[in-house]
């Protein structure tokens, strides 16, 4: 009876810091619509997920075979899975930053081509599909492709769902007042590029301060992880044995679980926020 009550308590602190980081990530539904990423980016995450949980699975098991806490096994194997996305704050914004860059890059460009006047926006944008920044490149070419086919408006609302940010909606906004405008469409494409590129220096200003957070929520992780191991394997007996009863794997948990509900909190300070975006493509809609 015993082991079945601690190993409920360690399953419900396994899914509790699941719940919260569930909902530190996405706080309504719409966060967890799929959002356009690369198919190299989702074999990856595939193969990642496929090779992260079996051995988080073992690092738990371990712990709780070596320790006898059910409580300490679980956390262990919640650590190994969330680790990853714990530490994924800089990589995500360094990825919109270079996103918006390249969108800068291919608007000059666009603008460059379309100098002279003797080519039409759309011609432009097909021909740049060959000489596209990476970042991007997935997303100008499906556009090109789109063109073929589809009314503008709507190829440039799935353009901006395929950069999924603000200012990607402001670019495909400008690109259809571009082609609706027919003259002038050269020193447009100029403004906007311009707009991004000071769009992308404020972020990087901004995302300076948010490394540092981040590199303080590591040093504090990385001591509270030393801790914990310091008192499990050098804590003398009678502190250890505290947390052999089901009150002391229950008092376990509820520390475990607000060390990891503070380590999602340092991560979300240490992530820019998500801008809402005013382009948003459905049935019927226009820019």
């Amino acid at each position: 009876m015993p082991e079945l009550v601690l190993a409920v308590l360690g399953a419900g602190f396994g899914g509790g810091l699941t719940l919260a980081a569930a909902g530190f990530y996405g706080r309504d539904a719409a966060a967890f619509r799929r959002r356009p990423v690369s198919s190299w980016w989702r074999r990856r995450s595939r193969r990642d997920v496929r090779l992260r949980w079996p051995l988080a699975a073992a690092a738990g098991a371990v712990v709780w075979l070596v320790t006898g806490w059910p409580v300490a096994g679980i956390a262990v194997t919640a650590l190994v899975v969330f680790l990853p996305w714990l530490f994924a704050a800089g990589t995500i914004a360094a990825e919109r930053i270079e996103r918006l860059e390249a969108l800068e890059d291919w608007l000059r460009h666009l603008a460059d081509v379309m100098g002279p006047g003797n080519i039409g926006l759309v011609s432009a944008i097909a021909g740049s599909a060959h000489d596209v920044p990476p970042k991007i490149a997935t997303a100008v070419t499906t556009l090109a492709q789109r063109l073929r086919t589809w009314d503008i408006q709507a190829a440039l609302l799935a353009f901006a769902d395929e950069i999924d940010d603000q200012i990607g909606d402001a670019a495909a906004a400008g690109l259809c007042v571009a082609y609706q405008q027919g003259s002038g469409v050269a020193e447009l494409l100029k403004t906007l590029a311009t707009q991004v590129a000071e769009e992308v220096t404020a972020r990087r200003a901004t995302e300076a301060e948010r490394a540092r957070r981040r590199s303080t929520a590591r040093i504090l992780l990385g001591m509270w992880a030393a801790m914990f191991a310091g008192f499990a394997v050098f804590g003398s007996t009678t502190y250890i044995s505290a947390y052999n009863t089901a009150v002391g794997q229950l008092v376990l948990a509820v520390i475990l679980g607000m060390v990891g509900a503070s380590a999602v909190w340092l991560r979300q300070l240490g992530i820019e926020p998500r801008v809402p975006r005013f382009l948003i493509s459905s049935p019927g809609r226009k820019l």
